[in-house]
């Protein structure tokens, strides 16, 4: 758009429609401190979170340029790296625990396994260990 070839009209528009701009700019403010009263210190987290979101910075996860595994966080795998590895130390908790056996998910809290992976081992084993039975849904004992 060329100033020098303005109209008186559409400069008249020009100047209407900077007034309502301003208008309404003095409006979301007065809106934005009535918010920020009633809410009150939630506003300015809401409003910090905003910020964040529109610059990109909020996404979740890893940061780029980070890699392995979270701190503080135990590897669950590689642990019974030999063939029959993990037989061996469920039949050695099973034993331990005695009559009343053990549930699945609280021996995979113990030994810091996924219990999905203890689930599919107790359903093909089941039948070929001499002695492992299941007492209830998840629930084991190994009789002597």
């Amino acid at each position: 758009m060329d100033l020098t070839k303005l109209t008186a009209k559409e400069f008249g528009r020009i100047v209407k429609l900077l007034r309502r701009k301003e208008s309404l700019e003095k409006k979301l403010t007065q809106v934005e401190r009535s918010v920020a009263k009633v809410v009150g210190a939630g506003a300015s987290f809401v409003a910090r979170r905003a910020k964040r979101i529109a610059s990109g910075r909020g996404r979740r996860g890893r940061p780029p340029g980070r890699r392995g595994r979270p701190a503080g966080r135990r590897s669950t795998g590689r642990k019974f790296g030999r063939r029959g590895g993990l037989r061996k130390v469920v039949l050695a908790q099973l034993q331990r625990a005695g009559v009343s056996g053990l549930k699945i998910k609280d021996l995979a809290r113990k030994m810091n396994i996924q219990r999905q992976r203890l689930d599919t081992w107790f359903y093909q084993n089941v039948k070929k260990i001499r002695g492992l039975k299941k007492i209830g849904p998840g629930h084991y004992h190994l009789r002597k």
